[in-house]
């Protein structure tokens, strides 16, 4: 469970995915809550969904996402992304895609949706 207001971010542990089935043989994969709930605004993803709540997750992922036929990587820029998405990409080769470009200037989707919406009241 994770708790998170203004002044704290936290859990309750342990950490653990979050694996969301909809039947789909494509899977996104996130890096937190934040960006899953921000690729949800946006209306990028219409498949599996697949949350790490910590990087340090990488392994139950890599057991949760046997038999899909993709993996949408939508993994923070920064170097626990790309060593995440290198780990994803070693395990399943070219079935793993890497999404990041889509918000390459900034640190993650949910500070490229901010962005985005700066000066809405959003």
């Amino acid at each position: 469970m994770e708790l998170r207001n203004r002044f704290f971010k936290g859990c309750i542990p342990p950490k653990d995915i979050s694996l969301k089935h909809n039947g789909s043989d494509v899977c996104a994969v996130f890096e937190g809550f934040m960006d899953y709930l921000s690729a949800m605004q946006l209306g990028i993803i219409a498949s599996d969904q697949l949350v790490l709540n910590s990087v340090s997750n990488v392994e139950m992922a890599v057991e949760a996402l046997q038999g899909y036929e993709r993996i949408e990587c939508f993994l923070d820029n920064d170097e626990a992304g790309r060593r995440t998405f290198q780990r994803l990409h070693d395990c399943f080769g070219e079935r793993v895609i890497d999404r990041s470009s889509l918000y390459a200037d900034h640190k993650d989707l949910n500070e490229f949706l901010l962005s985005k919406n700066a000066g809405n009241n959003v």
